[in-house]
């Protein structure tokens, strides 16, 4: 079924949907039941999924090619946000293409998309909505 890959210390990638349909996702969450389900729900994209920003901007440092990624917004060691700065730094035109997640809302993440492309969808999304942000990021322009 998923194979595991070590893209960086301490951080496990796991393929998810990895049957040659749809196109490539990188999905990042801290809470691996929820990125395991959002791998489900995006059938049949190929995912990828991690469960550290760090591990998923290793991958995406590395030259690894998504159509888009999928990231929470509130995870330990760095946020959604920093971690848009960071792809935004090393593969500037996958930044457009990061769609947020969240499961609280704030005027803080308000601010944070001020002025961002990125999609936010809040939790407990339909995959309805999750795989429309996710298909509006993936046909940005490259």
């Amino acid at each position: 079924m998923a194979s595991l890959q070590h893209p960086a210390a301490g951080d496990a990638a796991e393929d998810l949907n990895d049957d040659g349909g749809g196109g490539r996702i990188l999905v990042v969450d801290d809470d691996a039941a929820v990125g395991r389900a959002i791998g489900v729900l995006l059938a049949p994209y190929r995912v990828t999924f991690t469960q550290s920003a760090a591990g998923a901007l290793a991958r995406v440092s590395a030259g690894g090619r998504f159509d888009a990624i999928v990231c929470d917004v509130h995870m330990p060691g760095m946020s959604g946000f920093q971690f848009h700065d960071e792809v935004a730094r090393v593969a500037p035109a996958l930044a457009s293409r990061i769609v947020f997640v969240t499961g609280a809302a704030s005027a803080e993440t308000a601010a944070a998309l001020q002025g961002l492309p990125n999609a936010c969808v809040e939790k407990p999304f339909t995959r309805e909505s999750l795989r429309g942000a996710v298909q509006a990021a993936a046909r940005r322009p490259r």
